[in-house]
């Protein structure tokens, strides 16, 4: 059901470097090469993006699972660095990331003003439940790219909101910190929040509306008023 007394009646929320934080990689990372983590980490982040970008383009489907598996061991092979760790236990830090401080806030705002609330993640169902079960935050909607088998930012994946709230895509806001998220969702139609990374982040130029950069204590009244 829509109000027209608010911009929307649904928000979702991107989970990796949004709703939880990436700078537990590094500390995960450095066991594998001590002083090197955070260098692992950011590399482990852009061929993991990269390697679900190519997939979606190729039609070459692998659950973000195994991507982060893979991209891992590609990483480790690219810096020269060997192990005899187990790389799928070291890729379950990903299942236990923790909540990014405001967001436990913005989101029980926006339930308290009756909007529905979800997650549109490329995590996979096995992960989506892991951290679902852990998060003292409630959401309506859990939705992974597994449904898809594309991953965002693929029109598919947005797709999956709409599916679920019966919505148009213009009655959905959508929230992420990743740039290249923000122009997918902004692309799809959906109301984008960009949670900017800092003065340097950018949006692709790839021809989408703007989104509005905004803070976490900001996104209740962006999307209620």
């Amino acid at each position: 059901m829509t109000s027209p007394g608010r911009p929307v009646d649904a928000v979702f929320f991107d989970l990796f470097g949004t709703l939880l934080s990436l700078r537990p990689l590094d500390d995960a990372c450095d066991r594998l090469a001590p002083g090197r983590g955070a260098e692992i980490a950011a590399r482990w982040r852009a061929r993991q993006l990269e390697a679900s970008w190519l997939r979606t383009a190729m039609d070459r489907w692998a659950d973000f699972d195994a991507v982060t598996v893979d991209t891992l061991r590609a990483v480790l092979d690219e810096l020269g660095i060997a192990t005899d760790d187990d790389l799928s236990a070291l890729a379950d830090a990903f299942r236990d990331l923790p909540l990014v401080a405001g967001a436990a806030d913005a989101v029980t705002s926006l339930t308290e003003a009756g909007l529905a609330t979800g997650v549109l993640s490329n995590a996979s169902t096995a992960t989506l439940a892991r951290v679902a079960a852990r998060l003292a935050v409630g959401f309506d909607h859990w939705l992974s790219v597994d449904a898809a088998r594309r991953y965002k930012p693929h029109p598919s994946v947005y797709q999956l909101a709409v599916d679920a709230t019966g919505l148009p895509a213009e009655r959905i806001g959508f929230v992420t910190a990743n740039g290249w998220d923000a122009a997918g969702g902004a692309a799809f139609g959906f109301r984008v929040a960009w949670l900017r990374p800092g003065p340097s982040g950018t949006v692709p130029p790839v021809g989408v509306p703007e989104p509005t950069i905004a803070t976490w204590p900001e996104i209740p009244r962006m999307f209620t008023s």
